[in-house]
């Protein structure tokens, strides 16, 4: 009978045992499960710092490129060979001027006015990046000395002289269709004729003196001013030419250098402008 209930005891223990054991099998079981989960669920999470993949969206830095658009610059570059000479500059280097000298007759301010209407004539033309002389001699000074050393070209891009022995060559002249002025436009030789150009000079290019209307700054000066003809070609005179072909004169009480008296014999009181650079 004891032996009975110490076999049903040891029974009872080892029952109690097995059960305890599956237990702590079963909840280590669970813990490693739920480790294991935890431990996924973790590395699942760094997925997320996958997502600092958006910082390949920093690639749109890239987007930068754009910089590429920078190549306007380019289209600028062809905007500048469209106007210019290949160095930049534009391409007019000698016009007549498009306006006479009105009531102020061959008071033209000096040179310093006549280079004045030069430059400011050739700005509103797209000129402004030349330096502008007036072709004008005065008492003190030779017009050929004044304009620089050339190639010059008309408004319409046509050579007119390659430097300055060529320009006051002795059998050299400038057709009439080549003397343009800033506007491309040739001087009128009818309703008026202005095909007198002011200059004060001889044939290659020195001052005539007391021919320049009291150094340009008189309009009541007897003193004729020496004038050079747009159609010398066509007159067919050997003495006429594009910077020197006679002297206005004093008339019914008109001095020389008076507007009625510049106008009165074929001008308007323009000159010739040449850039110097």
């Amino acid at each position: 009978m004891r032996l009975a209930i110490v076999l049903g005891s040891v029974g009872i223990v080892g029952l109690f045992c097995v059960v305890q054991a599956c237990s702590s099998a079963g909840e280590a079981t669970q813990e490693e499960a739920d480790s294991g989960a935890s431990s996924s669920g973790t590395s699942g999470s760094s997925g997320s710092s996958g997502s600092s993949g958006s910082s390949g969206s920093s690639g749109s830095s890239g987007s930068s490129g754009s910089s590429g658009s920078s190549g306007g610059t380019d289209s600028g570059s062809d905007a500048a060979d469209g106007g210019g000479d290949g160095g930049g500059k534009s391409v007019m280097t000698f016009f007549v001027t498009s306006t006479g000298s009105g009531a102020m007759g061959g008071n033209l301010g000096g040179l310093a006015g006549a280079d004045l209407k030069c430059t400011t004539l050739a700005a509103a033309a797209g000129g402004a990046d030349h330096t502008w002389k007036a072709y004008l001699s005065t008492n003190a000074a030779d017009a050929k000395d004044r304009i620089g050393a050339g190639p010059w070209k008309n408004q319409k891009g046509k050579e007119i002289a390659a430097n300055l022995a060529a320009l006051h060559a002795v059998a050299f002249n400038i057709a009439q269709a080549d003397i343009v002025d800033e506007k491309g436009a040739v001087v009128p030789l009818a309703g008026p004729n202005e095909h007198d150009i002011l200059t004060g000079s001889s044939k290659d290019g020195t001052k005539i003196n007391n021919a320049n209307c009291a150094d340009w700054t008189s309009n009541t000066s007897n003193n004729g001013a020496q004038v050079g003809h747009t159609d010398s070609i066509t007159t067919g005179q050997n003495t006429d030419f594009w910077n020197s072909a006679h002297a206005n004169t004093q008339l019914g009480g008109n001095a020389a250098c008076s507007s009625n008296r510049i106008g009165a014999q074929g001008g308007a009181g323009r000159i010739y402008c040449f850039a110097t650079n």
